[in-house]
């Protein structure tokens, strides 16, 4: 038996398997389609969730800048002028000279006995540009507040004090009070 095929005039193919195949990946790609124009349409607009988030953040923001505000206008009264320009001429100087405030607070925690506290700071500058701190402290005992000059003495960051004035204890307040004057040497 013999066969006879001519691929001029009948050629030979697979068109049903193309068209299948075609179909199947025209309706994929449409499938696709619709799914990103649904997409871009719900991103347009913002979720409410997002927009509640907003509302209540430019609420917060309102009321912080009338506090800003508040705070502003207490700081220029005549009163507290005096004070904020001292503070900023101090402040001045402290950044002039480099010192660090939280390194002061760290060094000084770190020779002060367990029942001595800082009840008052004020750094000043020499002309020669060396700090001193002039200290008001609280020892509940005689014997603490002279373990505090011990170590300051020994301490390679501060000077000799200086005890400028004692005050023995009150009844309102019942510790005795130092005032000294130490020279401070902030390791950077």
């Amino acid at each position: 038996m013999q066969l006879e095929l001519n691929l001029a005039t009948q050629p030979f193919g697979r068109r049903r398997l193309f068209w299948v195949t075609a179909g199947a990946a025209a309706i994929m790609l449409l499938g696709i389609a619709a799914e990103l124009v649904t997409v871009y349409v719900q991103s347009r607009e913002p979720a409410p969730r997002f927009v509640r988030e907003e509302a209540a953040l430019r609420s917060q923001l309102r009321v912080l800048q009338a506090e800003e505000a508040d705070l502003k206008r207490k700081f220029t009264e005549p009163v507290n002028e005096e004070v904020l320009e001292r503070s900023l001429f101090l402040n001045e100087l402290l950044y002039r000279k480099g010192i660090s405030w939280t390194r002061t607070f760290s060094d000084l925690e770190l020779v002060f006995p367990p029942r001595v506290r800082v009840e008052q700071i004020r750094p000043q500058v020499t002309p020669d540009n060396d700090v001193l701190l002039e200290m008001t402290v609280g020892a509940e005992t005689r014997p603490d507040f002279i373990d505090l000059l011990k170590v300051l003495e020994e301490s390679e960051i501060f000077g000799t004090p200086n005890v400028r004035a004692s005050s023995p204890p009150t009844e309102q307040d019942p510790v005795f009070k130092y005032s000294l004057l130490v020279r401070y040497e902030q390791q950077l």
